[in-house]
C-alpha cells in the first residue's frame, strides 16, 4: 500500500510539473548584440515545370549579418554576401555561376552583371523588436531571385503577446515583384537549449485572391537575440503557367 501511495504521489507531482511547464509563457523580442557578426549559409533547390519543360535550380549563398546600431525601437543591420553559387539545368542545358569566378562562362558574366552587385555591396535594412523588417536598401538593377521580399522575410515575425508552447500567431506579407500574398501560421513547438522552435504553415494567394500554393517547415530562433538561426522550409506553387517547388535550408 505504501509503495502504491508513493507511486501515486510521484505521478501526481510529475503531472503538476508538466502542467506548470506547459503553461509557461515566453515573450519573444528581437535583441541582437551590437557589432556581433552572424554568419549564415543558405541552400535553395527550386524545380520549375512549364508545360513539358522542367528547369532545376540549385543555389547556395553565404552571407554575414551585423547589427550596426539601434534607432528608436528598431535595429539597423548590414548584410554582406561572402559567396553565391548557382546551377541551372534542363533538357540539353546546364548553366553555372560562381561569384568568385564570374568570367568562367558567358552565363556567369551575364549573371554577375546583376548578382555581382549584391556581392560588391552592403545591404542595409531594419528589424523591429517584433521581427518585422523595413527600410531595405538594395543595389539598383538586382533581379530575381534576389527580390525585395527575400529580405523582408529574413527575420521571423514574432507575436505581440507572451506565448506558451503549442500556441500560435499569424503574419501576412506581400511580394511586390510576384504579386503573391503569403499568410503564415506560426506555432511555438518547442523550447530547448538550441532555442525556440517555431513550426510554420502557410498559404499563398494570387492577385485574384485564389490560393496558388502552400508553405511547410520550421524556424529555430536564437534564445537571446530571437533572430532566425536555422530554417527548413518547403513551398509549392501551382499556377496555370508554372508549377514551382522550392526547398530552403539555412543555418
Amino acid at each position: 500500500m505504501k509503495t502504491l501511495k508513493t507511486m501515486a504521489l510521484t505521478a501526481l507531482f510529475a503531472f503538476i510539473a508538466l502542467s506548470v511547464s506547459a503553461q509557461k509563457k515566453y515573450t519573444l523580442r528581437v535583441n541582437p548584440d551590437e557589432g556581433k557578426k552572424i554568419a549564415q549559409n543558405v541552400i535553395m533547390a527550386m524545380d520549375i515545370e512549364t508545360g513539358e519543360q522542367k528547369i532545376v535550380t540549385d543555389l547556395t549563398m553565404g552571407f554575414d549579418i551585423t547589427n550596426t546600431a539601434k534607432k528608436d525601437n528598431s535595429f539597423l543591420f548590414e548584410l554582406v554576401y561572402t559567396g553565391i553559387n548557382m546551377k541551372m539545368s534542363g533538357e540539353a542545358m546546364e548553366m553555372t555561376y560562381d561569384s568568385k569566378n564570374p568570367e568562367a562562362n558567358e552565363f556567369s558574366k551575364q549573371m554577375h552583371a546583376t548578382v555581382g552587385k549584391l556581392v560588391d555591396s552592403k545591404i542595409g535594412f531594419s528589424i523591429d523588436q517584433l521581427g518585422k523588417s523595413s527600410d531595405i536598401q538594395l543595389p539598383e538593377g538586382v533581379n530575381l531571385p534576389f527580390d525585395r521580399s527575400m529580405f523582408e522575410n529574413i527575420s521571423t515575425v514574432l507575436p505581440e503577446q507572451a506565448i506558451a508552447v503549442g500556441e500560435s500567431w499569424s503574419s501576412k506579407t506581400e511580394s511586390e515583384e510576384s504579386g503573391l500574398l503569403i499568410e503564415n501560421k506560426m506555432t511555438l513547438a518547442e523550447v530547448n537549449e538550441q532555442g525556440y522552435k517555431v513550426n510554420v504553415e502557410g498559404k499563398m494567394f494570387g492577385s485574384d485572391a485564389k490560393q496558388v500554393g502552400s508553405i511547410q517547415g520550421f524556424y529555430v530562433l536564437d534564445k537571446k537575440s530571437c533572430l532566425t538561426k536555422i530554417t527548413e522550409m518547403t513551398s509549392d506553387v501551382d499556377m496555370p503557367e508554372a508549377k514551382i517547388k522550392t526547398v530552403i535550408k539555412c543555418q
